[in-house]
């Protein structure tokens, strides 16, 4: 490993390193807390860069011990810079806060001006609730957010929730979940209670923080998502799910992506796209797991993601 550059301007520390032939560049935002709000930029081996791929996660990979993953590399490979985001180390702050949307915000803008990448040409996306911070911060951008006057090209996520009022009554009304579900929904029963109420009482936040609400005859935010191509994928194997993590049709994310799709052709929307796979998620270790990055064609993606590009 060899440091290229260590950088402090206004606060904002920039460390870029070559490992591995990559070039990559973290970025810290906060110098009190280093285990959030900061970024690890990658560049492609090329000339001239077409766009930027940006994920959000709960932690930055320390590329000492990382290579970039099958899809990171096929982006770079197809020119595309890719940019790891870390707006919150407490997930649930999405459910309740725009801070995190604005923290995505200042860590895209700095890897577009600092590495001249085309504006025009931002992907964002992510597996479960990184997709759905995806989907918020796309629509953040479309209703004109963003500081920086940024506007998303295309949005990809792999199984997010996107209806907060459905994943509230699943939460509250299922004793059955095991294995993760059941502890995602002990957290999220407390959050949900303490930052935002009963959707019953007070609807409002829900409608506010969701991408989507089925319940409302206006969508919720849906019609945020009108202008920017989508795609989405999930494996709606219903008996691994009740199997494996007891949990029903009525509370998986795969709902709220079937109603979103329903809703937004229903308004003439035609660039969307919902790939629902079978027998493709696994995990890791070999072992079966519908909720996985692993039923992504990720050929396919890069591919919708250079045909939604916009090149001179």
């Amino acid at each position: 490993m060899s440091r290229v550059a260590l950088i402090s301007i206004l606060g904002l520390i920039i460390l870029s390193e070559h490992v591995h032939a990559q070039t990559f560049s973290y970025a810290y935002f906060n110098q009190q807390d280093s285990t959030y709000y900061s970024s690890l930029l990658i560049l492609p081996q090329k000339d001239s860069i077409k766009g930027l791929v940006v994920r959000d996660y709960t932690s930055l990979p320390d590329t000492t011990t990382w290579k970039p993953n099958g899809f990171a590399q096929k982006c770079l490979h197809s020119g595309y810079a890719y940019l790891i985001t870390n707006s919150s180390n407490y997930f649930p702050e999405l459910c309740y806060s725009d801070t995190v949307l604005h923290r995505i915000d200042t860590m895209v803008h700095h890897a577009l001006s600092a590495h001249s990448i085309p504006k025009q040409n931002v992907f964002v996306g992510g597996i479960s609730a990184s997709g759905t911070r995806a989907f918020k911060y796309a629509g953040f951008c479309e209703k004109g957010m963003s500081h920086f006057d940024i506007k998303i090209a295309g949005i990809f996520g792999v199984d997010p929730p996107l209806d907060l009022v459905r994943f509230y009554q699943s939460v509250h009304h299922s004793d059955s979940f095991m294995a993760g579900m059941a502890e995602e929904a002990v957290l999220k029963d407390r959050v949900f209670e303490e930052k935002m109420g009963n959707p019953k009482d007070d609807w409002i936040k829900y409608y506010e923080t969701s991408v989507f609400t089925h319940q409302h005859f206006t969508g919720g935010n849906a019609h945020d998502y009108l202008r920017i191509p989508i795609i989405l994928f999930h494996e709606p194997d219903l008996d691994w799910w009740w199997q494996e993590r007891g949990a029903r049709y009525s509370d998986i994310n795969s709902i709220d992506i079937d109603r979103f799709y329903d809703y937004l052709t229903d308004l003439g929307k035609s660039n969307m796209e919902v790939v629902a796979t079978s027998e493709k998620g696994y995990d890791k270790h070999g072992n079966r797991k519908c909720h996985s990055w692993s039923i992504v064609d990720e050929e396919y993606l890069i591919e919708w993601i250079l045909k939604h590009s916009q090149f001179d």
